[in-house]
């Protein structure tokens, strides 16, 4: 038992190391100190940061899967860079598949659904008032989850599911267009709103736009970063 303890004990420092450098990396790559595709040396972040390679290892595959880091083929890590190319193949593809998802969900959501948008949408309104673009994204991505849920179109939901997985790593990006936060959070109102008017084409046009929108930030801010890391 004493022995089980400890191993318990050790265990749980070594998952609070982990989130400690999980935050501390991911607060590096926020403000810009790490740019976007700028690759991350194991071994000197290992020996800048004071920590054993297998703690790094553990928070860097946390940091990717919330998007933003990319493990690279050869094993490299580099901070997310998506290409114009994979952008716009996820949101045009996304806005098909997540308005069809909208006009559903209007269509079947029940009233104490539409209650439960409302409250993802109140958490996605306090995080745009705070400007915490961290916590902005979580939210929009919860936000958007649910409403595929509601659509009740299991296969429909697990393509955007998965489509939204690997839009994590367009994360970066938006943290560094801090100017479409206001334009983002009055779309989601607009789409809330289709919601309680119970009008599925409006909220359908209305995804289609915000993720096109959304889209063509992303391209301009991945247009900003040219020459960064040369």
């Amino acid at each position: 038992m004493i022995l089980r303890g400890g191993a318990d004990r050790a265990e749980k420092r070594f998952k609070t190391l982990t989130r400690l450098l999980f935050e501390k990396l991911r607060e590096a790559i926020v403000s810009g100190k790490l740019a976007p595709g700028e690759r991350l040396d194991e071994a000197n972040l290992s020996a800048s940061l004071k920590v054993g390679p297998v703690a790094l290892r553990e928070a860097l595959r946390a940091l990717e899967t919330d998007g933003y880091v990319t493990f690279r083929r050869n094993d490299d890590v580099v901070v997310s860079k998506p290409t114009r190319e994979e952008i716009e193949d996820y949101y045009t593809i996304s806005g098909v598949l997540e308005g069809l998802a909208a006009r559903l969900a209007v269509e079947r959501a029940s009233a104490e659904e539409v209650e439960h948008l409302r409250e993802l949408h109140k958490a996605l309104k306090e995080a745009s008032h705070k400007r915490d673009l961290v916590h902005y994204f979580d939210a929009n991505n919860r936000f958007h989850r649910f409403i595929a849920e509601i659509a009740r179109n299991e296969r429909l939901y697990r393509m955007v599911d998965q489509l939204r997985q690997d839009m994590q790593k367009t994360r970066i990006l938006a943290l560094r267009a801090p100017q479409r936060l206001d334009y983002s959070m009055r779309e989601h109102d607009q789409i809330l709103d289709a919601f309680l008017k119970k009008n599925p084409e409006i909220a359908e046009r209305t995804v289609v736009r915000h993720l096109k929108n959304q889209m063509e930030t992303l391209q301009k801010a991945l247009d900003s970063t040219k020459g960064e890391n040369r």
